[in-house]
């Protein structure tokens, strides 16, 4: 069985993307590198995650302190091969935890994973800029503030997160997926130019530790949720043709077929 761990920080779009995964894996567009080669024997857990995804409905945060795992009995159609691929769906504050040294979860997961999924889908600010022209003076006689996790850049805490998952299962193969680019499709060429420009001290990481990452840009819910009727229109006809979800490779190409990471994952 090849085992795919798919981690990210609260919101990364880690739940969203195994929905709208779990739904093309049952119903495959033309061209899809892989599909189910048999229905889960319990299909309650993906229908959780299936059905806010079909209706247009934000997921909801996956339970804290526990694992779900999802084994899934895949082909690859292009050569027939068959496989078990184990995805557990893990909350993000459970990776948050990582960062602080004290995740239980994480830790007693005895599942050693062969590949790496992280979603990435929160951005630094200018948290480096001067700070010109402070109206108030320091007052030295108050405690400073204490340091809190909200206090340290998402780039920083990406990068920890990697660093000790790396350091407790020592995966193979690492993917980056940056989450909600329907966002950031006409301010960027590709992905490897967003994560590059906007968080220049993560691309540099994994870069230097892992240079044959894939990095894509995936918008797993298709566009944004909103009461326009048009656009809810718009992408219940793109869920009915294949078309509402997607993923931009390296190069700024655009594909409906989100199987594509587990493939570089597990074959490539």
């Amino acid at each position: 069985m090849a085992k795919c761990l798919i981690a990210g920080l609260p919101a990364a779009g880690k739940s969203t993307y195994i929905g709208a995964l779990a739904y093309m894996l049952q119903r495959p567009i033309a061209g899809q590198m892989l599909t189910l080669s048999e229905n889960p024997e319990d299909l309650s857990y993906l229908n959780k995650l299936i059905d806010p995804w079909l209706s247009l409905q934000k997921m909801e945060r996956t339970t804290r302190g526990y694992v779900n795992n999802i084994d899934l009995n895949l082909v690859r159609l292009i050569d027939n091969k068959s496989f078990t691929v184990s995805l557990p769906d893990i909350a993000g504050e459970d990776y948050e935890s990582i960062v602080r040294m004290n995740s239980d979860v994480i830790t007693g997961w005895t599942d050693k994973p062969d590949a790496l999924l992280l979603f990435v889908n929160e951005w630094p600010k200018d948290f480096l800029k001067e700070q010109i022209g402070e109206t108030e003076p320091i007052d030295k006689t108050k405690e400073p503030p204490l340091f809190t996790l909200k206090d340290m850049s998402p780039e920083v805490q990406n990068i920890l997160i990697l660093k000790e998952l790396y350091n407790i299962l020592t995966w193979k193969k690492l993917a980056i997926g940056l989450s909600s680019w329907d966002k950031y499709h006409e301010d960027y060429i590709s992905p490897v130019s967003m994560l590059s420009e906007r968080a220049p001290f993560l691309y540099n990481f994994i870069m230097h530790y892992f240079p044959n990452t894939y990095i894509f840009g995936v918008s797993a819910q298709g566009d944004e949720y909103d009461n326009d009727e048009n656009t809810q229109n718009k992408l219940i006809e793109r869920t009915e043709s294949g078309t509402r979800a997607y993923i931009v490779d390296k190069d700024g190409n655009k594909c409906h077929d989100l199987t594509i990471p587990l493939n570089f994952l597990i074959f490539d």
